[in-house]
């Protein structure tokens, strides 16, 4: 699929899915700014990597800032942590990282990326934010009362932005993929139990696909799993 002449926003490319969607995105012509907390040594092409925390309004200011600079067509949130354990042993600090960082992460870059979008549309052209969530934005499990809590959050606010944005010409994804064989939660890539497990790239095929529809085409959400995936995670 090609990209070219595409300029795309990509934030949480440390590593995992959003390194493999920067470096994707990149061979297949787009220009990509890709925010990570620790960027990576490797260059990649077409990738420029600038460093972001979500959590810190200012450091997402900046880095919106340079995303609107490039004229962004497209903006990918990405950046996400999690963090399992049952109710009686979540502590404040647990609770304030977690939804700092995936649900008010994401409001700091909706807003930050707004005047963007509204300019835009004013210019008759329309964008696109894709958010990759989780399938536990939609179920839970004992365990995962914090992630999935910060998970069904910002499918809402996804949801809340696909109609804020019909205003300013902003088609909004959530995409939603089970387990997926990355660093996630301490996680070993390439671990024979995770052999069933989704590759980033399975999601970066749903992330593609959803950037590459035609302008009068929204794709509210696509969700995928693993042929096998345990209950929990």
């Amino acid at each position: 699929m090609s990209f070219q002449g595409r300029v795309i926003a990509v934030t949480g490319a440390s590593t995992g899915i959003g390194l493999a969607l920067a470096a994707y995105l990149g061979k297949s012509g787009a220009t990509v700014l890709a925010g990570a907390r620790h960027v990576p040594a490797q260059s990649l092409t077409g990738v420029t990597f600038q460093a972001l925390d979500v959590q810190d309004a200012e450091s997402t200011r900046a880095f919106c800032s340079r995303a609107a600079q490039m004229q962004v067509d497209a903006f990918i949130s990405n950046a996400g942590i999690g963090c399992f354990g049952e109710i009686e042993t979540i502590s404040d600090a647990q609770y304030r990282n977690v939804m700092d960082t995936n649900v008010l992460g994401l409001i700091h870059c909706a807003q930050a990326m707004a005047p963007h979008f509204r300019s835009r549309h004013e210019a008759g052209l329309h964008s696109r934010l894709v958010v990759v969530t989780s399938d536990v934005s939609a179920r839970t499990f004992a365990g995962g009362a914090l992630y999935t809590a910060s998970k069904y959050a910002q499918r809402a606010i996804c949801q809340s932005l696909a109609y804020e944005g019909q205003a300013y010409g902003l088609h909004v994804t959530e995409i939603r993929p089970g387990m997926v064989d990355t660093h996630f939660n301490g996680g070993l890539p390439g671990d024979p139990s995770r052999q069933l497990h989704l590759q980033p790239d399975d999601v970066v095929s749903a992330v593609a696909y959803a950037l590459s529809v035609p302008g009068h085409v929204r794709v509210d959400e696509i969700l995928l799993h693993p042929v096998v995936q345990p209950v929990t995670f």
